[in-house]
């Protein structure tokens, strides 16, 4: 097996091959389109800066982040709001124009349609949340984002533990994210699903009674851990999974087998600094 720096030296000349000619990062223009986005672009942004390297054209790079912004200070979507302003914060800048406003309209817009219960809903609860949080460290949340927030927790939690209609560690670690961004306590019966989750194969499972995996199940999981100062107990086998999942090209895919992106780049070097308990995932992760 090849030594741990050529492993990860592969994985940043991957990232690197990402940026596109406007400065930001797409995990497919290698095939021809260059289409930054932000997710890819804030992935690329946190791996660099983990590794310590010098994000290429940054002044570039923030110009066109800043321009995902219209000019009254509105997103695209949540998703691009907040990507963009994390990545953003990565490279010591803010947006042209206070998001917060629009954020907050987000908020009312999605506490009205308090019947929608569902995996997608609850990672943007979480992620505006965040978002917020960011934005406005030492202000109280608004109480329309406290509200809602709270809502999608109790209609997604599972008595026995964990979070989603089918319990799983993807709707878990995103509902425990949002906990911690409203100060709200761990539940024991969450440690024993997350234990329930382990795998001496997999490193950790979807689910207690499931059989497959992938980068984003173990990196939640993996979180969690180092947020309960917790250590797995398949530490070799979760690494063992990371590697099979980087192919020729140095990136890492969601799978084994699974072509190479930068969210799955990203989760593969978070899950590794996490079993080292690097004290930069918190930064980086934000969660």
């Amino acid at each position: 097996m090849e030594n741990d720096t050529q492993f990860w030296k592969r994985a940043q000349n991957y990232v690197l091959s990402r940026q596109s000619a406007d400065s930001g990062f797409c995990f497919y223009r290698v095939w021809g389109v260059e289409e930054s986005t932000a997710p890819d672009t804030y992935y690329a942004i946190a791996v660099l800066r983990f590794w310590g390297m010098a994000i290429p054209r940054s002044a570039e790079l923030i110009r066109w982040l800043q321009s995902l912004q219209d000019d009254q200070g509105r997103y695209s979507s949540l998703t691009n709001a907040s990507f963009g302003v994390r990545a953003l914060s990565l490279l010591a800048a803010a947006p042209l124009c206070d998001p917060r406003p629009n954020l907050l309209n987000w908020a009312t817009q999605a506490a009205g349609r308090n019947d929608t219960v569902n995996s997608e809903t609850l990672r943007d609860w979480q992620r505006c949340v965040q978002l917020q949080r960011l934005l406005a460290p030492v202000e109280p949340l608004p109480e329309i984002m406290c509200s809602g927030a709270e809502a999608i927790l109790r209609g997604m939690e599972a008595a026995a533990g964990g979070f989603g209609s089918h319990p799983n560690l993807i709707d878990s670690g995103n509902a425990w994210a949002l906990q911690r961004l409203l100060g709200q306590p761990h539940r024991p019966r969450d440690q024993i699903f997350l234990h329930a989750c382990e795998d001496a194969t997999l490193g950790l499972r979807l689910s207690p009674d499931g059989a497959s995996t992938r980068l984003e199940v173990i990196f939640w999981g993996v979180l969690q851990m180092v947020r309960l100062h917790i250590a797995p107990l398949y530490p070799q086998a979760i690494m063992t999974y990371v590697r099979a999942c980087q192919p020729v090209n140095g990136g890492f895919g969601r799978s084994t087998g699974a072509i190479a992106t930068l969210e799955g780049t990203f989760h593969a070097v978070m899950i590794a600094a996490g079993l080292s308990r690097n004290p930069l995932l918190q930064t980086l992760t934000g969660a």
